[in-house]
């Protein structure tokens, strides 16, 4: 697949270029990152609750970016 993008704008060019990180990231962070928490005395669920309510806020299905 080949796509092109044109902007004058240098911030806009830097988050093009780093969207499949950050999906991959995110992705990571949904799935994965809680694990660490699980067996200890921190409870992480309100602030995984919040992440997931962040991504519903901005319309991401964390699952449709990664596979």
């Amino acid at each position: 697949m080949k796509i092109i993008f044109e902007t004058e704008d240098e911030q806009e060019a830097k988050r093009l270029a780093k969207a499949n990180d950050m999906a991959a990231a995110l992705w990571e962070i949904v799935h994965n990152v809680w694990r660490e928490f699980k067996y200890s005395d921190y409870d992480y669920h309100p602030a995984w609750d919040k992440i997931r309510d962040v991504l519903d806020d901005h319309g991401i299905n964390i699952d449709d970016l990664v596979k």
